[in-house]
């Protein structure tokens, strides 16, 4: 009763209004009973949900709850905090509890959330040009920050302190969390149906038959490459945007001086020209992209070398990631950086190296739209990848034909400061002596035929463009291009014993003869003898099918021709899925290459152990 006492003046109270005779004494105790009843059966619902709200996230955003915790709020301000401190503790992490405030205001009519918002809408319009890209399906808008023009994306970092920012300088107050996130929705809805449709690209673009680098710098400036020479622009013809993790590529010289990345970059003399024409390649747009795996033991600078190769395309505040947990970590991973980089990495599954191969010839990851049930997410990309390892982890040949894979020497280690000084005064030659690189290949692309190329044949031309714009011969690059995808083959297989166990086997027997035809159960009786992993082998005949289906096209590569039919037959008092193993006339010397190459492989890596 105390409460309702503090509302009312003591003359209602005491029966002592001026000038109104006879007013009835007012009992206030019926009053406190219903307030009591009220809070009473608030505190229920509430308590009621807080139990449930893990498994039930939808309750603390029903209207039973809502108007429970309004009613609190507006009867007992002390009583509402404490509540608001356990609902704060029992709420999962999916439900803002800005969205709870809002939602169980005690003020009536338009929020101060609805008028911020309000501002803060009119206030990007008029201070900046909305776009909205369909290819992302993100909303971006120019504006410009200390008279320079950026594009930023709604969704961003940037973005959210910029208008935070342009909100104080105007009002003197701070917008909270819920009308920028208002505004944004709305703003996002805006450039969508009244915004410019237009392409905003992360690092690289082409257009016209010119490519944009963005330099991402202060000034956010952009390279312009043509086949005539490059120049850096101020108002390039295309749009990029800066994720809060892209750092500024290195200001180029004229007249760079490439050579002086060998000094820096722990690459073989002769895998020199693979690793340039990938680096190259990375400056192109549209086009599929072979995957870069660095391997070696301790001590061959492999994470150096990796951060050293990103700071020249896409450096970034963290250029070496950890190995992705899910396929979505790698497209999430694309879609705000234009390289993607990981290191040490001991393992690749099958699904990541699928993304891989996706990621690097192009394609697409959907996914359910976060706390939603019928809307995808859908991120679309081609972009180049680079990792590194100790032992090889491409394993699956679908990758094996996407990837250059690089084996890097062990080095003396020099003092790290002194080596990273040494770095950062020749970036600008070395940077402009790589875009020198691509003007040349550029030129000399048009002018180069291809017969019979591998699988990435874009990648095969920019390279045959490149090794003959330096003086090498015309099919240089493909052939070591080739010895390289000859090289990965025997790498993959090392996963798969019963791939070795079949070369082995098949060594043994003439060039262009049949080396087994039978049921699939009698050739795994036969490939026994050649087991050297037992811990992999395939425990049945459909195991054996399985892996050998899996390892055709690196068998083919080698010599070995490999058929399994799709229904059982009977082979004479067999019955079950056939093979017919071949070798194919003029290989016999690569099977007994690969073998060996495995054989040396297997010592190699027990013997760099044993160290």
């Amino acid at each position: 009763m105390d409460n309702l006492q503090n509302i009312f003046p003591d003359e209602i109270l005491s029966n002592n209004v001026p000038n109104v005779p006879n007013v009835p004494t007012l009992n206030l105790d019926d009053a406190e009973i219903v307030q009591d009843e009220t809070l009473k059966n608030a505190r229920q619902v509430i308590d009621e949900v807080l139990l449930i709200c893990k498994d039930q996230p939808g309750e603390l955003m029903s209207p039973k709850f809502l108007d429970a915790y309004k009613q609190i709020r507006k009867s007992d301000p002390g009583l509402a905090a404490e509540y608001r401190v356990r609902i704060k503790h029992a709420k999962p992490s999916g439900i803002l509890m800005s969205d709870i405030d809002e939602s169980s205001s005690p003020t009536e009519g338009s929020s101060n959330s609805d008028s911020a918002a309000a501002e803060l809408i009119q206030m990007v319009i008029e201070k900046g040009e909305l776009f909205y890209d369909p290819k992302t399906e993100r909303a971006y808008v120019t504006a410009a920050i200390d008279g320079i023009d950026s594009t930023m994306a709604i969704n961003g970092k940037q973005f959210i302190e910029w208008i935070s920012f342009q909100y104080y300088s105007t009002t003197g107050q701070s917008a909270n969390e819920a009308s920028i996130k208002q505004a944004r929705f709305a703003l996002s809805g805006i450039a969508k149906f009244e915004g410019k449709q237009q392409q905003i690209y992360l690092r690289v673009a082409e257009y016209n038959g010119g490519h944009y680098i963005f330099l991402a710098d202060d000034q956010m400036r952009t390279i312009e490459v043509l086949p005539s020479g490059w120049r850096i622009v101020d108002d390039p013809p295309v749009k990029f945007w800066k994720p809060s993790s892209m750092q500024p590529l290195p200001t180029p010289k004229h007249g760079g001086n490439l050579d002086l990345i060998w000094k820096f970059i722990n690459v073989k003399e002769d895998d020199r020209p693979l690793a340039l024409a990938w680096i190259v390649e990375s400056f192109r747009c549209e086009t599929p992209k072979p995957v870069l795996s660095l391997s070696g033991t301790q001590g061959s600078a492999k994470s150096s070398t990796q951060d050293r190769i990103r700071q020249l395309i896409d450096n970034s505040a963290v250029n070496l990631r950890s190995a992705p947990k899910s396929v979505q970590d790698i497209f999430v991973g694309a879609g705000c950086n234009w390289l993607i980089s990981y290191e040490n990495l001991s393992h690749l599954s099958a699904p990541l190296q699928d993304a891989f191969c996706t990621l690097a010839t192009g394609g697409g990851f959907a996914a359910r739209t976060l706390y939603s049930d019928d809307e995808e997410t859908v991120i679309d990309a081609k972009q180049p990848i680079i990792i590194n390892s100790i032992p090889n982890v491409i394993t699956a040949q679908d990758l094996t034909d996407r990837a250059i894979c690089l084996e890097l020497p062990r080095i003396n280690y020099k003092e790290e400061l002194e080596l990273e000084k040494e770095w950062q005064a020749a970036l600008p030659l070395i940077f402009g002596g790589l875009l020198d690189l691509l003007v040349d290949t550029l030129k000399q692309m048009p002018k180069v035929k291809l017969i019979n190329p591998p699988r990435m044949a874009d990648f095969t031309r920019l390279g045959e463009a490149m090794m003959q714009a330096q003086g090498f011969e015309e099919g240089e690059f493909t052939r070591l291009y080739r010895a390289n995808l000859n090289e990965g083959v025997s790498r993959a297989m090392e996963s798969s014993p019963a791939a070795i166990a079949l070369c082995e086997f098949a060594k043994k027997y003439p060039e262009g003869s049949t080396v087994f035809h039978g049921t699939v159960q009698s050739l795994l009786t036969k490939l026994i003898d050649y087991r050297h992993d037992s811990e992999n082998w395939p425990r049945s005949a459909k195991g054996l099918a399985d892996a050998l289906r899996r390892q055709m096209p690196a068998l083919a590569l080698v010599g070995i021709s490999v058929e399994i039919s799709s229904s059982r037959q009977r082979i004479g008092n067999e019955r079950g899925i056939t093979v017919t193993v071949k070798n194919l006339p003029g290989n016999i010397g690569n099977i007994g290459n690969v073998v060996s190459e495995l054989s040396s492989r297997k010592n190699n890596v027990s013997e760099s152990v044993r160290v």
